[in-house]
């Protein structure tokens, strides 16, 4: 994918086959897509994680919860860590995530929701250890 309009195509067919009527540069939105009265969906397409691309996509959950983002999807080893720090942060935001491949494969790698953390208690405690076993404050002096 050398383009941002390379990924509207799948991304379209992607949406048409769930049954929803697709157009692309609809008012500032990339693409949005509308179905049987629900809230329409709206994509925010970009090659790669920007934090453009998050502001953009923030800025229209001001007009519908289903508002998803869509990359060329990264390759190679830090590129997923890369993948897996921006799904965790789509998460927390409330946004979904599209990673499309060169070959135009679509991958929905989560879809937009509440964010709902599983608290780690291990790792809690091994924290409160480590707070206990201090003496005094490191940075104050």
């Amino acid at each position: 994918m050398n383009r941002e309009q390379d990924l509207y195509p799948p991304v379209k067919a992607l949406l048409e086959r769930q049954g929803y009527a697709v157009k692309g540069e609809v008012g500032a939105a990339d693409i949005v897509a509308v179905r049987d009265g629900d809230a329409p969906v709206i994509v925010e397409l970009k090659l790669r994680f920007t934090l453009a691309l998050f502001h953009q996509a923030i800025t229209r959950l001001k007009l519908t919860d289903l508002v998803y983002i869509a990359v060329s999807k990264p390759t190679g080893r830090t590129a997923r860590r890369a993948l897996k720090d921006n799904l965790a942060l789509c998460r927390r935001l409330g946004l979904g995530l599209i990673t499309v491949r060169a070959d135009g494969t679509v991958e929905v790698q989560c879809d937009p929701g509440p964010y709902a953390p599983r608290k780690n208690k291990a790792r809690a405690a091994r924290l409160l250890r480590e707070f206990d076993r201090l003496e005094g404050d490191p940075h104050a002096r």
